[in-house]
């Protein structure tokens, strides 16, 4: 670990072969990972920097695609899988680049010590490139890419197994406890073995079996986009909602983990992080555990019967506080692994839990719903760097998120455990009672009088305060108040009465807070602070930062729509031999410095000719679509109103699809006086309004329907896409239209 003193002394690992040593390997495969990623840089081609010279070769191979990418989801996980171990022993200790740091300042010690570090973390990302590299080029190259993948994962495959075999006890750890940390390593890199040698030998059947001639029409890659899930999502979205039938408590579990959601993939980055975040928690868990472990061992050898502590208390006639400090310790040990257990199973639901949440508020975002995001919103730069940060924070919440679940756990075990149940098992009746008793003894009455005191107040207001009205066959509860008389006695009465028991509700707050914060310290998906702080919470900011960046980038819809205008210059495409598929992020051919496909169009016509029809239709899709309207042209006034409106609807349909519109409900509360003041305002409405009128009537008298439209309808009567099925939404009615026409005339009075 990091100190201010001088470099992590690298503890003896105990192995027979001093050669079998991290830094060793890591400076022998230094060499051959600078080759790989060297050769790999001719087979990338450059985009923007020098376009025209040495046919755009060499450039940057990059590892891996965390933005959009959704091919090799699990290999990638396994390659990121086999660091985890490399990297923990920087945190252990075992430092390959650590330089003698003793004739340094010891105010600039540290500060160095940061940079030694980050050195050390650049040396093991560098001889694992290749692995990455390999795994992405070989979708292009796959005879190469397989080839170099197979012999470069072996290679450290047989680092690993020397480091068992040679390794009896390394860095105080027993062999169990080093086969144990690196299972997970050697189930990744067998799965990366089997996938390199199966792509590998798929490559020489291509190679052998090749076909001369092979061209690739629209058609066929027309084809290809239909089998992604972008595609399918959309399609999704345009069909009709299916009726859902009621199924089992088994059916309903598997959807809550599971759900329906055609077209929703898990991304590389979620997958890699899930898998990393896991097996890390795991071995820093592992090793916690392993040296608390060790622990027990000290006073068990001093409190043994036959030990020279025992020995000592029996000259004097007072082992019974032996017997007692053995009680202790014993009850500790046994609260230990309760609470090991307990924070291991936390860990691992968190980690699920936490993928359930990513699809749902993935979902969210395609719909354009961002109610659990802050309403502060915060820079693109920010939200940049937050995207940057999300799974190297996923995976330090969730290892300690183990840690403290773990130690506080065992405490709140260990406190009821050995002052409350202990102290009642070893009391002999007629002795005086611990503190910790009396107390209980004294106020356990008062708590639970408090909680009665509550709840019967939640009793009254339930029975006395709120106004019902019977419907079918349950009562339905309005927030109106009833017996007012009676309820402003009951709030006199109770004013100094609940100053008491807020004192307590004081405590119980800080409580609460401190036991859910330490409960969700490892959940990046839930903010831990309260509403309007939520920026505060870096784990939180991450989250959400890859969430909308990730969005932007993947949203099926946008996909889909950006697909089918990249394919409305296909001609020009094919003819000068460019992709089709924009999202394989091919360039264009490139003349002279620029694109050949903004010169022209797919008809071959000048763009300068084809302008007023460009113009034209995008006057024609504003029309047909008029919340682009409102959100493509400036807000003036009278687009103002319209957009209120339309938010007015989607409140209004939504209110409407989660309880019924009743008559009753609609009039209740009203006096006499307030009935007979409907008609007037009614009157006063203008000729454009007479249709609100009636709708107005209708509903006051029951007439009108509750049923809700549901978005799949929407999509077929606005031209809209709809997300979810089976989910009313606000129907884009004319009344908008019908409001802002009327707002342009001189004499409109609008109602509100």
């Amino acid at each position: 670990m990091l100190n201010a003193t001088g470099p992590p002394t690298t503890p003896d690992p105990g192995c027979d072969n001093l050669a079998v040593r991290l830094e060793y390997w890591v400076y022998a495969t230094i060499p051959i990972s600078v080759a790989i990623i060297f050769i790999f840089a001719f087979f990338e081609e450059r985009v923007k920097l020098w376009p025209t010279c040495c046919f755009q070769r060499p450039a940057i191979p990059y590892p891996v695609n965390l933005v959009d990418s959704y091919n090799d989801r699990w290999s990638f996980a396994s390659a990121f899988s086999v660091m985890s171990t490399s990297v923990l022993q920087l945190f252990w200790g075992d430092w390959i680049f650590a330089p003698d740091l003793s004739g340094i300042h010891n105010m600039l010690r540290g500060t160095i010590l940061i940079f030694v570090g980050l050195a050390n973390v650049l040396l093991i990302s560098l001889v694992f490139y290749p692995i990455l590299l390999c795994l992405r080029i070989r979708s292009t190259h796959g005879l190469t890419g397989n080839f170099v993948g197979f012999l470069y994962t072996n290679i450290w495959l047989t680092y690993n197994l020397l480091l068992i075999v040679h390794c009896g006890r390394g860095q105080g750890l027993s062999r169990n406890t080093i086969i144990a940390l690196t299972v997970p390593v050697y189930i990744n890199y067998t799965l990366l073995n089997i996938g390199f040698a199966i792509e590998l030998l798929k490559a020489i059947r291509r190679n052998l079996c090749k076909v001369k001639n092979i061209t690739v029409h629209a058609e066929e890659e027309e084809d290809y986009f239909k089998k992604t899930h972008y595609y399918e999502r959309v399609r999704f979205l345009f069909s009709p909602p299916k009726e859902e039938e009621e199924k089992g408590l088994l059916n309903r579990l598997i959807r809550k983990i599971w759900i329906d959601a055609p077209g929703f993939r898990y991304s590389t980055r979620s997958v890699c992080t899930m898998v990393l975040s896991t097996i890390t928690t795991y071995q820093i868990g592992l090793l916690y555990i392993t040296i608390v472990n060790s622990l027990w061992d000290i006073p068990d050898e001093l409190l043994k019967e036959d030990g020279l502590l025992y020995q000592a208390f029996s000259l004097v006639n007072s082992t019974s506080y032996v017997m007692e400090a053995r009680a202790f310790f014993d009850i500790a040990e046994d609260m230990f692994w309760i609470a090991c257990y307990f924070a291991i199973a936390l860990a691992v639901l968190y980690n699920i839990h936490v993928q359930i949440c990513y699809r749902e508020h993935t979902l969210l975002l395609w719909r354009g719903v961002k109610d659990f995001c802050p309403k502060e919103k915060f820079s693109l730069p920010a939200l940049v760097v937050a995207n940057l940060r999300y799974s190297g924070y996923a995976i330090a919440f969730s290892a300690w998120g183990f840690v403290i679940t773990q130690v506080v756990s065992w405490l709140l075990l260990f406190f009821v455990a050995y002052f409350i149940v202990h102290q009642l098992q070893i009391r002999v009746p007629g002795e005086e009672l611990s503190w910790l008793l009396s107390f209980l003894e004294g106020y356990w009455l008062t708590f639970v009088m408090g909680f009665v005191f509550y709840y019967l107040q939640v009793a009254i207001a339930n029975l006395t305060f709120l106004q019902k009205e019977k419907e079918k066959e349950r009562e339905k509860v309005h927030l109106n108040l009833n017996n007012r008389r009676l309820f402003h006695w009951t709030v006199y009465i109770t004013l100094f009465m609940n100053v008491v028991v807020g004192l307590v509700s004081c405590l119980m707050r800080i409580i609460k807070a401190v036991f859910f914060g330490v409960l969700f310290i490892g959940r990046i998906d839930k903010c831990t602070l309260m509403r309007g702080w939520e920026l505060w919470d870096p784990g939180f900011k991450s989250y959400l930062g890859f969430l909308q960046l990730e969005v932007a980038h993947t949203h099926p819809v946008l996909i889909t729509f950006c697909h089918f205008l990249w394919k409305s210059v296909g001609k020009d495409m094919r003819e000068h031999r460019v992709p089709l598929v924009f999202w394989r992020r091919k360039p264009a051919k490139m003349v002279n410095g620029s694109n050949e496909l903004s010169l022209v169009t797919s008809s071959g016509h000048s763009r300068k000719k084809l302008w007023p029809r460009n113009k034209w239709f995008v006057a024609l899709t504003l029309m047909r679509n008029r919340a682009l309207t409102v959100d493509r042209m400036r807000i003036s006034p009278e687009l103002q109103r319209v957009k209120e409106q339309l938010e007015r609807e989607r409140r209004e349909a939504q209110s409407r699809g989660s309880d019924k519109t009743d008559t009753t409900e609609l009039t209740i509360g009203l006096d006499e006086q307030d009935a007979k003041s409907i008609p007037v305002e009614e009157g006063r409405l203008p000729a454009a309004d007479e249709g609100k009128k009636t709708t107005v009537d209708a509903v006051r008298k029951g007439q009108v329907s509750n049923q809700v439209p549901t978005e799949a309808e929407i999509s077929r009567d606005s031209g809209t896409i709809s997300p979810e099925p089976s989910r009313p939404a606000a129907r884009l009615s004319t009344v908008a239209w019908e409001g802002q026409a009327a707002a342009a005339e001189p004499n409109h009075n609008p109602v509100v």
